[in-house]
């Protein structure tokens, strides 16, 4: 493994190193068997000689892998550049986990004369779904390779420490791709039967009875355009929610402006309103010089989805408004203390609309996967994706999600975004 020969040759530069270091001791001492009155003095001035010479830090600095090392009190040591660079926020996590924890046990557990490699699965939920695969190996070596602070014995360079050596790899990705497969197959299957079983009965009908009478022919022509769109817009859903997955873990770093970013969703969203009895509004007063972090696009994506679902549903109940026409108003502002938001400073952006609303018991599944409210699915089009979309998006960009809504007064979609400090 890729990952056990990284450990083999971490913990070999690290014994290698005092052997390498032996000559320049010899040379710097300018005696090969010191006094007796000044053996201490020797000890400390080749212990300094061996740190200057070569370092842990150093040696981890150069692996272009995420590793890190503890002591036998299991404190990190050293943790290399690409450990911090791919772990930033979980590193803690990762130690602590009890997969994490047993493996190391059993490696301190180990004599001697039986040592072995061992391997740890580490899955975290918090803050964001990582799978990590740890390796780990047990290695002695002089306490002049460790920062001063996590030496034993009163930091004497002639005292050796038992060193834990942890490689980490990352397999988030490869288990969301796995996943993602299954959830395709089970769901992907269920949603495209209807379209794919209306096609294949037109065609059929369009070759037998109907394959001389035009009328009949345009109108079912017409019916079969409309369901592969539908499959289309199913299978561009699917897509574009496995990249905002595949992404997750990875927080965007661009910086963007609210105020730009609502004068976008203004932009984009005239051409889904023109023509039809809405009164539209977007609210930018309030994000002057509200700044977050994030990826503009995915943002977008986001409004314009909460935008077309509040059209979409508000427009079917437009039988029961008298004539009103549908009002949806996208407003922005801080977040207020105590108000169910994270304590960090944030924002708040709302989406909502005078539609018919939804009942309660459908809220807390409104984000799942080709989940639709029942009373609605079978008259409005839809993948039953975008509310999925929104939220993987506000995952990577460690915001929050919540719907509210009253049947028969609107609804309100809610969106909190650290901001930018």
């Amino acid at each position: 493994m890729i990952m056990h020969a990284w450990l083999a040759a971490l913990c070999g530069m690290a014994g290698g190193g005092a052997l390498a270091a032996l000559p320049l001791f010899i040379a710097r001492s300018g005696h090969f068997e010191p006094l007796p009155d000044d053996t201490e003095r020797q000890k400390t001035r080749i212990g300094r000689d061996a740190a200057s010479a070569v370092t842990l830090d150093e040696v981890m600095a150069s692996l272009p892998a995420a590793t890190l090392v503890l002591n036998d009190t299991r404190l990190p040591c050293v943790i290399s550049p690409e450990a911090k660079r791919q772990f930033t926020n979980s590193l803690g996590s990762i130690i602590r986990h009890p997969a994490f924890q047993s493996s190391v046990d059993r490696l301190l557990a180990q004599k001697k004369e039986d040592q072995q490699p061992a391997e740890a699965l580490i899955v975290l939920d918090i803050p964001h779904y990582r799978v990590v695969r740890a390796w780990l190996q047990k290695k002695t070596v002089p306490n002049a390779f460790l920062p001063e602070g996590y030496r034993k014995g009163g930091g004497a360079f002639s005292s050796r420490t038992t060193l834990v050596f942890v490689a980490l790899h990352d397999e988030t990705e490869a288990v969301l791709a796995e996943r993602q497969h299954t959830d395709f197959v089970a769901f992907a299957s269920h949603e495209l039967r209807t379209p794919l079983a209306s096609l294949l009965g037109f065609i059929e009908t369009l070759q037998g009875p109907a394959a001389d009478d035009p009328v009949i022919q345009k109108e079912f022509l017409g019916i079969m355009s409309e369901q592969a769109k539908r499959m289309q817009r199913l299978l561009d859903g699917l897509l574009y929610l496995s990249r905002v997955q595949m992404q997750e873990h990875h927080r965007p770093k661009e910086t963007i402006g609210i105020a730009e970013l609502l004068k976008r969703l203004s932009d984009e969203a005239a051409g889904l309103i023109a023509g039809k009895p809405v009164r539209f509004q977007v609210q930018a007063d309030d994000a002057q010089e509200l700044c977050v972090q994030g990826d503009e696009a995915q943002l977008l994506q986001v409004l314009m989805n909460l935008v077309e679902n509040a059209l979409k549903y508000g427009l079917f109940d437009r039988g029961k408004r008298n004539g009103e026409p549908l009002g949806i108003t996208v407003t922005c502002a801080r977040a207020a203390k105590n108000a169910g938001w994270p304590a960090e400073p944030g924002l708040v952006l709302s989406v909502t609309d005078t539609g018919p609303g939804i009942p309660a018991r459908h809220l807390n599944r409104l984000t799942e996967r080709f989940y639709r409210v029942a009373k609605t699915a079978a008259s409005v089009q839809g993948s039953g994706l975008g509310l999925a979309i929104v939220q993987q998006i506000l995952a990577r960009h460690d915001g929050r999600f919540v719907v509210e809504s009253t049947v028969g007064e609107g609804t309100a979609c809610r969106i909190w975004l650290p901001l930018l400090s």
